[in-house]
């Protein structure tokens, strides 16, 4: 068991530190978008970060499977967690991708201080999140915490996405970029929440396990 033990600790923290080491890297590219110097085929390198990410997880739940007895009343929550985890890094493939066919240079001047909060915002809350998930294996009152500060993040994050589209929707010289901005604005809102989720659930193991 300890042995198992192990090496899914081992592989969770790679699987881990790649969610975010990825998240970085979109971050980085979404700031050079603001700077107008996004290099388009350089995000590929979001979309390898997804896929090692996916590699890692297929090689945590054949471990995980192996024998459901080493880790009772874990295995289900455990596969859970990694398999919400997965979803971050895929939200983020997918804006890498949506910034790939993204025809514009550049996001509107008058949104770009609003627009960088948004975007640390979801890197913060991915930082927050792996944290969380770091924490909980050794550290219940801290990983509880954490859960708070995220959504925290998640509606301070809300806020400032109305506020976006509330100056976008308003804009009346491109529609097409109306649209398209709109959608990158909710795109990276969604990886805000879907942490949040995370952290809920994360959350409710700390209830469901209190001795730990």
């Amino acid at each position: 068991m300890k042995d198992k033990k192990s090496k899914l600790d081992d592989i969770n923290k790679k699987f881990l530190a790649e969610t975010l080491n990825g998240a970085k890297i979109l971050h980085f590219f979404i700031h050079e978008l603001m700077k107008g110097k996004l290099v388009r085929e350089e995000l590929n390198g979001v979309i390898q970060s997804e896929k090692r990410c996916d590699s890692l997880k297929e090689e945590y739940i054949t471990i995980l499977f192996k024998d459901k007895r080493a880790l009772p009343f874990l295995v289900e929550d455990r596969y859970k967690i990694i398999s919400m985890l997965d979803k971050i890094n895929g939200k983020g493939e997918s804006i890498a991708r949506f910034l790939r066919v993204y025809p514009y240079n550049e996001v509107y001047q008058d949104i770009l201080e609003k627009f960088k909060a948004l975007c640390d915002s979801c890197l913060h809350s991915v930082e927050e999140l792996v944290n969380c998930t770091t924490l909980i294996e050794t550290d219940f009152n801290g990983a509880y915490k954490k859960t708070f500060e995220i959504e925290t993040l998640r509606r301070n994050s809300r806020k400032i996405k109305f506020k976006l589209l509330d100056i976008v929707y308003k804009k009346k010289d491109d529609l097409m970029k109306v649209y398209l901005t709109s959608k990158l604005i909710t795109y990276i809102y969604e990886v805000i929440s879907w942490a949040e989720e995370i952290s809920d659930y994360l959350r409710s193991l700390i209830i469901k396990y209190p001795s730990r």
